[in-house]
């Protein structure tokens, strides 16, 4: 683990297996005239965001094969409606084509915050969210057993045969051309005898329980059943996270540790102990309030509140995982990796909780990381030519997993693992033989981009990259900025009309390259301003105080000011982003300033080197540039505007930079309008 927070160890009861455990293990015979048989073209196990995903874009991929999913509650959605979750995080506005049908559906209703992208949660009823996906199942003519769960399977020789199904009190027999097993726990592969990752109980990451309180808006009396913990402060209580919604409800997280979810007796305790800790929980809202993130009613007891409901299951974060033919890894989540057999793009940070303390202070691992690549490798099992399991149970390891286990990711991969199965069907039978070039085409033929570079909207303010760039320059040399495929930039340094250096940053490093497929001559600059553009004043620190362009009058910025140039510009939308360096040598400051009806500033560097030329070019995030300080060093900077300040105030502490935005919920702030209401 890379970052080494004081961790708290708190003791948990452990789970019991049952005492005749002797008896469930004997072998045991179900009557074949018992069983129904079915044939079908793909089989899903598991009906949350991954298996849904991966039955629409099979299904509309191939509408001529058969398609069945298999979920053990009553209602599709997994996590984000079972467990209560209720929120997409990542880049929730470039997911797939059937992705953002589900979020018009919502839209239409009212029941989604809309996209913003330094939202670090984006809410929706999750009651709607579960009855549209199970109409666009419908709709595609998918077939769904609710109650259902997979209780044995047969292989051979790498193919899956034969999956028994309980569909409630009636017996399955399935003979599946292919599987896709989107339990979030590799049930499939581990009833298979498949090996299979799995921590336990104290090295999981940990479970959360999900309510709504509903403001009463009278007096409520509380009561703390017996058995129920009471805590003295909010130092002591499990790690809480509070929604306010504007029609009342109050969702809560509360983080339940030390139970494994893998487990079925150990989940039972989970569920069990999770409720009683609810309850103490309640107690102290009603009677103390709580301060920490998101705090309620300005901390003061929520004495008005009362329970609502409870999610239908508690909400899980890890389970097991394959030994797949490739392994995610940290170093590839946090070095934007880039994978021939990519299916999916992952967009969230990492999001590791500490398995053993149940306290905010244990949170543990919050890092930005680029997007980057999941391949079709790690969800295929070693030696298995018909069996796909994307979502949690993808081979990776944990830190990898806390970020990829995001509902948004998920719904990327049971897309990739769909197409993927549906090619498999109609091309090359095995998994293993498929044409990756042909599956890439499928992929974004069906509405799922796989280029890296056009995702990093997510949470833009704090994606900040600052880095040196290995390239050296001299006076009259220029730089020129190109962006690749995949979240590749390329720095050229051009001398004359010769590029005579090439540098490429590619999984978040940045090379010197021989490039021998870039430009080795570019035209002349031309397009440069070289005279006088404006004037700006600054302090000490190098704040913009303030900013004329040369049209405006001198005493816009009055005493102090400097002229300065513009070097470069380019057009992002309806934004203008410009580089600007000051002409007198105090301070040497060199900005990129957004401008328009309000512009705004931030300051790149005190020590510029006005004699190489930079260069700024936008990208999905905001804008990227290189420039050079009177160091010999070149740099590179890639930021949004979001984090810039107004002209005419300091720039912001660079602490502030790294605090994680927090935006109230619009979800049924008003009623939506009925269609053809006047």
């Amino acid at each position: 683990m890379s970052v080494g927070l004081k961790r708290k160890t708190i003791e948990v009861p452990a789970a019991r297996a049952p005492a005749d455990m002797a008896d469930v293990m004997q072998p045991y015979t179900l009557s074949r005239t018992a069983l129904a048989r079915r044939a079908i073209d793909l089989l899903v196990i598991g009906g949350g965001m991954a298996g849904t995903f991966a039955a629409l874009a099979a299904k509309r991929a191939d509408p001529a094969r058969s398609v069945v999913i298999v979920e053990q509650s009553n209602i599709l959605g997994g996590q984000g409606t079972v467990g209560g979750v209720a929120g997409f995080v990542g880049d929730s506005a470039r997911v797939n084509a059937i992705f953002a049908e589900l979020v018009a559906r919502l839209e239409r209703a009212g029941k989604i915050d809309p996209y913003r992208s330094n939202d670090d949660r984006r809410a929706y009823d999750l009651e709607s969210c579960g009855y549209y996906l199970q109409e666009m199942v419908a709709e595609a003519g998918i077939e769904t057993w609710l109650h259902a769960v997979a209780l044995d399977g047969k292989a051979r020789d790498g193919w899956v045969r034969e999956i028994l199904i309980s569909v409630g009190p009636t017996l399955v027999a399935v003979e599946p051309g292919m599987v896709i097993d989107a339990t979030g726990n590799a049930l499939v592969a581990d009833i298979l005898g498949l090996p299979t990752r799995h921590l336990g109980a104290l090295a999981q990451l940990p479970m959360s329980l999900y309510f709504t309180l509903w403001d009463t808006g009278r007096p409520v009396r509380p009561f703390l059943p017996e058995g129920c913990p009471r805590w003295d402060n909010d130092d002591d209580l499990p790690m809480t996270s509070l929604h306010s919604f504007a029609d009342g409800r109050l969702e809560v997280k509360m983080k339940v540790v030390g139970f494994d979810a893998a487990d079925g007796f150990s989940l039972s305790e989970a569920e069990i102990h999770g409720r009683r800790q609810m309850m103490g929980l309640i107690y102290h809202l009603q009677t103390r309030g709580y301060r920490g993130r998101h705090a309620a009613g300005g901390g003061k007891p929520l004495a008005t509140y009362t329970l609502a409901s409870v999610s239908r299951a508690i909400g899980q974060r890890e389970g097991r995982r394959i030994i797949g033919g490739a392994t995610l890894t940290e170093h590839d989540v946090r070095h934007a990796a880039i994978f021939d057999d990519a299916v999916a793009v992952g967009t969230y940070h990492l999001d590791f909780h500490w398995p053993d303390t149940d306290k905010r202070a244990g949170t543990g691992i919050t890092d930005m990381v680029e997007p980057y690549h999941i391949p079709l490798g790690a969800m295929l099992p070693q030696g298995m030519h018909n069996l796909l399991c994307p979502g949690r149970s993808l081979s990776g390891d944990q830190m990898a997993l806390s970020s990829y286990r995001a509902m948004t990711t998920c719904a990327q991969m049971g897309f990739g693992a769909g197409t993927a199965a549906t090619l498999a069907l109609s091309t090359a039978g095995s998994l293993t033989d498929l044409d990756h070039d042909a599956l890439l085409v499928a992929i974004e033929a069906g509405g799922q981009k796989l280029d890296l570079s056009c995702y990093g909207d997510y949470l833009r303010c704090l994606q900040l990259i600052e880095e040196t760039i290995p390239i050296d320059s001299r006076e009259g040399d220029r730089l020129v900025l190109d962006r690749l495929p995949n979240g590749r930039t390329r720095a050229a340094l051009v001398r004359g009309d010769d590029v005579v250096a090439t540098a490429l940053r590619e999984r978040a490093t940045w090379a010197p390259v021989a490039d021998r497929d870039g430009p080795q001559r570019v035209a002349p600059d031309d397009a440069r301003p070289n005279a006088v553009m404006g004037k700006v004043c600054f302090d000490a620190a190098g704040s913009i105080l303030a900013f004329a362009e040369a049209h405006q009058s001198a005493p816009v910025v009055g005493e102090g000011a400097v002229a300065c140039i513009l070097l470069k510009r380019c057009e992002r939308g309806d934004e203008r982003w410009e580089l600007h360096a000051t002409v007198d040598e105090p301070g040497r400051l060199f900005a990129l300033i957004v401008t328009g009806e309000h512009p705004r500033y931030r300051v790149l560097s005190t020590d510029h080197d006005g004699a190489v030329s930079p260069d700024v070019i936008p990208t999905a995030i905001g804008c990227a540039a290189a420039f050079a300080n009177r160091d010999g060093q070149v740099h590179f900077w890639e930021g949004s505007e979001d984090r810039f300040a107004p002209i005419g105030e300091p720039a912001p502490d660079p602490r502030t930079l790294k605090q994680r935005p927090y935006q109230d919920h619009v979800l049924l702030a008003e009623a939506p309008r009925m269609e053809g209401a006047s």
